[in-house]
């Protein structure tokens, strides 16, 4: 019984209300207040740790997402690619590798928010939840890599056709029904990082930036108090 409500919970309800929120709320906040839509640069209150965190985070997780898409958007393509022993071997090596290279980054960008007393300033409560939660997304998809091998295997065999049942709204839980914890709780990451996206900063990820190809450079100049004055 419990099992089957956990299942309704991760499989039914919780990705229509992501994919909900995403939809309703996204436009309204970005025709009603377009000040917020932007992440605020943080490279003038602190920017060692940032490079050691921002660039493993973005290097790692993009190309893992891109896999993940793949898998939906060809999944016939992506089934012969990976039918060969060699190939599969070779992308979960590079997969895992990405995976920690990402989490590495994560804990980094989450530990410099901690650490440092100006991030927190403007760091919100909705940003502390969604960092913590793309560590958490990151550490168990690191562990179905480590002790779940071949997850790109059965991922599609079971997860896309369930994605596709989704848009179909007629969802096949019996697809991921019988999942170890851990996956169920790496799918209900990935659905709770999509309802919260639209009240973070992390949703100026899902505005194409050309616009800004055409903006002139900003010029920064550095405020300093003049040589020989006291206060």
């Amino acid at each position: 019984m419990l099992n089957t409500v956990l299942n309704t919970f991760i499989f039914v309800a919780l990705p229509y209300v992501a994919l909900a929120m995403l939809i309703v709320v996204t436009p309204y906040r970005y025709y009603s207040n377009r000040l917020t839509w932007s992440a605020y640069s943080t490279q003038f209150l602190e920017r060692k740790t940032l490079y050691w965190g921002a660039n493993p985070w973005h290097y790692g997780i993009i190309p893992i997402i891109l896999a993940h898409t793949l898998g939906v958007v060809a999944p016939g393509a992506m089934k012969s690619l990976l039918g060969n022993v060699e190939v599969l071997v070779f992308l979960e090596s590079v997969g895992l590798g990405l995976g920690l290279f990402a989490l590495f980054g994560c804990v980094v960008l989450l530990l410099r928010r901690v650490n440092a007393p100006m991030l927190k300033r403007v760091t919100y409560p909705a940003d502390w939840v969604l960092l913590i939660l793309l560590t958490f997304q990151t550490l168990t998809g690191v562990y179905i890599s480590l002790f779940m091998r071949w997850g790109s295997q059965w991922y599609l065999h079971t997860a896309v056709p369930y994605l596709y049942s989704l848009l179909y709204f007629n969802p096949k839980v019996e697809y991921l029904a019988d999942f170890p914890l851990i996956l169920k709780l790496h799918a209900a990451g990935a659905f709770l990082i999509v309802a919260l996206l639209p009240f973070t900063k992390l949703v100026h990820l899902l505005y194409w930036p050309l616009d800004f190809l055409k903006d002139p450079p900003i010029l920064y100049r550095w405020r300093s108090r003049p040589e020989g004055k006291v206060e």
